[in-house]
């Protein structure tokens, strides 16, 4: 565990602040959940709360079958992190998302991105160096809340051009996993 230095008191209604550097650096924005645990030496530990990560093999099996079946590699995340991906991008696994993937999600639409139509691609990951021919961007929402989101993702040297099937596909996969987190 990190010493950061900071001692904060307990208000009359058990409420401890968290400071702003340590709420920026963890991404923690008013209405984030958080996990409260005890471990055996009497500690407690805050952790972000991330409905997605408890779906994690779930969500891999899709990927797996999405590929399999459609040749398409995906990635599924929750606000912050991949949680699960396609065989080819493994190596994403536990990236961090970008915070230009963050406000597409905000706004709760799917999108079908093709450099071939002239679409402007979006970086998918912080500090992304990766060239893209296709995206889709899906949400992922539990009960009208934001809780992770799917990406299909082609690349510059691949032959791939996503379509409104692929779409729908991915859709019907966010609306499934959202069912299983509600």
């Amino acid at each position: 565990m990190k010493d950061t230095g900071i001692v904060r008191r307990i208000d009359e209604l058990g409420r401890i602040v968290i400071p702003k550097e340590i709420r920026r650096t963890m991404r923690l924005k008013e209405g984030t959940p958080v996990q409260i645990f005890i471990n055996k030496d009497g500690e407690l530990t805050l952790t972000k709360y991330s409905p997605v990560v408890d779906i994690t093999e779930f969500a891999q099996t899709f990927c797996d079958v999405v590929c399999a079946t459609l040749d398409i590699n995906i990635v599924v995340f929750d606000k912050d992190n991949v949680v699960a991906s396609s065989t080819k991008l493994k190596n994403f696994l536990g990236k961090q998302i970008s915070t230009v993937l963050e406000d597409v999600l905000e706004e709760r639409k799917s999108y079908l991105l093709n450099s071939s139509d002239g679409s402007k691609l979006i970086e998918i990951f912080s500090a992304d160096e990766n060239t893209y021919k296709s995206q889709i961007i899906v949400p992922i929402l539990a009960n009208s809340d934001i809780v992770g989101g799917i990406v299909a993702l082609s690349f510059e040297n691949e032959a791939t051009n996503f379509t409104m099937d692929n779409v729908k596909t991915l859709q019907t996969i966010a609306n499934f996993m959202a069912k299983q987190v509600e």
